[in-house]
């Protein structure tokens, strides 16, 4: 996947925060990671295993701004590899029922046709059940994880995926936008070609009267808005998806008032960069916008504050891309005939981003000369 970075020489903050993400990589590839890690404030362990901070201490001082300190916005925007490592930390904590872990969502009773999270079971922390990927096509083994063998999805490069997105709904809806300008202009239909960084996506004809006919629109929705998380394809954020994700498989009610706002038809741009415009998109609804709340009545409000929201999406945003392992003569093969019956029309091999949100990147491609797989680190620069 091409990305357009533009090197600069980092920051002697910047340089050491570097140093501490390199340190940690080969331990986050590694096979004796601990996916998942308790609060040591209270659960002490000779061992001295799991996270300093409590809770509470994670949470900070909120959101606040970048004057802020201790802070998210403080902490993302002039430490962002402490952002990264906090967000992770949130990703491997396990909650206990003290801090607002379940119950399921309904009871676990309901029409799971209607509500799938019905359907998906408890789990006490995120890497529970996204802690040991394993295969590249975009899903896991049967891993036994709570809730029992589930098979999450990995989230390689989820920030990649997020932006990829979000550009070629852009590029969508200026064809959109310049076929109407011109149907009206001309007081003629105009149909163009509906295409975004590479990838079809039919046509579309806009008539003089400033109707759009989308019935041949294929492989998006008739708003143009490509949604690249879940199978179905329903979910525009990485934010939705953390919101969402905590309350239906870990019974945890996040109060976010800036999905809030957005689903009121606000337009918000999130401490990670995303931009979510209610009066453009359908956004999916946090459990409450109340800081203060208690929506499933457990006597536990406040049970993932925004600050968290904020860490949990930064840390996806920048999570690093799957490697590349050894290319056989049968991958070879493969690769030649997607190409040669079509498959690669639209499953575009390199997809290049115009705006790159992340700080950092990591690269893991396999070296056919000594036979095993060196992993590269570099910061880059905001925007490129």
């Amino acid at each position: 996947m091409k990305i357009c970075p533009t090197p600069r020489k980092p920051s002697r903050s910047l340089l050491a925060a570097a140093a501490c993400a390199v340190a940690l990589a080969p331990v986050l590839a590694s096979g004796v990671v601990r996916c998942q890690l308790i609060d040591r404030t209270t659960l002490p362990n000779a061992a001295g295993e799991g996270i300093n901070k409590s809770l509470a201490e994670e949470v900070g001082a909120g959101r606040g701004d970048r004057s802020t300190p201790d802070s998210s916005a403080f902490v993302i925007a002039r430490d962002p590899f402490r952002a990264i490592r906090r967000g992770r930390q949130l990703f491997q904590r396990k909650f206990s029922q003290r801090e607002g872990l379940g119950p399921v969502v309904d009871g676990g009773i309901g029409d799971v046709e209607a509500n799938v999270a019905l359907g998906a079971g408890l789990a006490d922390s995120c890497a529970s059940c996204h802690g040991r990927p394993r295969g590249s096509a975009g899903f896991g083994g049967a891993v036994a994880t709570r809730p029992d063998s589930r098979d999450a999805p990995h989230l390689f490069g989820l920030g990649l995926k997020e932006m990829l997105a979000d550009e070629m709904t852009a590029e969508l809806r200026t064809i959109r936008k310049r076929a109407a300008r011109e149907a009206m202009v001309s007081s003629h239909p105009v149909t163009r070609p509906l295409v975004a960084k590479s990838v079809p996506f039919g046509t579309i004809t806009a008539h003089p009267d400033g109707t759009l006919d989308t019935s041949d629109v294929h492989g998006v929705d008739a708003d143009l808005r490509v949604r690249p998380f879940f199978a179905h394809g329903g979910t525009i954020s990485i934010r939705e998806s953390v919101v969402g994700a905590l309350q239906n498989e870990m019974g945890l009610q996040a109060a976010d008032p800036e999905l809030a706002r957005a689903v009121s038809g606000g337009r918000v741009v999130t401490p990670a960069g995303m931009t979510l415009d209610g009066s453009r998109d359908r956004i999916e609804a946090p459990p409450t916008a109340e800081p203060t709340a208690d929506p499933d009545h457990d006597g536990v409000a406040a049970e993932i504050p925004q600050s968290l929201v904020d860490y949990y999406e930064f840390y996806l945003l920048n999570y690093f891309k799957p490697g590349t392992y050894a290319r056989t003569e049968g991958t070879q093969r493969g690769a030649k005939l997607m190409a040669q019956i079509g498959c690669t029309d639209c499953h575009v091999r390199d997809l290049r981003i115009e705006r790159d949100r992340r700080v950092a990147d990591v690269e893991t491609v396999h070296d056919e000369e000594r036979g095993w797989t060196p992993t590269r680190y570099f910061t880059l620069a905001p925007g490129t």
